[in-house]
């Protein structure tokens, strides 16, 4: 796994405690490393390299990464995101509300 992509992933997982806390500065530093290395990503036409943390071992992994696979897996981010919706907490909120938002074609900047 590239460095970004461990990066990402740390940063995933600390933003995911930090949310569930209610630690709003660290989440809010994690989400700035997180949208910084997904535009890095995107930008380079690597996406691709999040799939496989669609099957992390953390759902906030999972979730970050199937928000950002949404145009480029659609199928396979959709079915990660309806599975994380079924969570209780934070994780399963978020990820009902970025389905729902992703349906009404909301979140165009993915």
């Amino acid at each position: 796994m590239n460095a970004d992509i461990q990066e990402y992933v740390k940063a995933c997982i600390i933003k995911g405690e930090s949310d569930d806390v209610g630690d709003s500065k660290e989440g809010n530093k994690q989400y700035a490393i997180i949208n910084t290395l997904y535009l890095s990503l995107k930008s380079n036409d690597r996406l691709s390299e999040l799939i496989p943390l669609l099957r992390h071992e953390n759902p906030y992994v999972r979730l970050w990464a199937a928000s950002h696979t949404l145009r480029t897996a659609k199928s396979k981010a959709v079915r990660t995101l309806k599975s994380l919706s079924k969570l209780r907490g934070m994780v399963g909120f978020i990820s009902a509300t970025t389905l729902k938002e992703w349906k009404k074609g909301n979140l165009t900047e993915l």
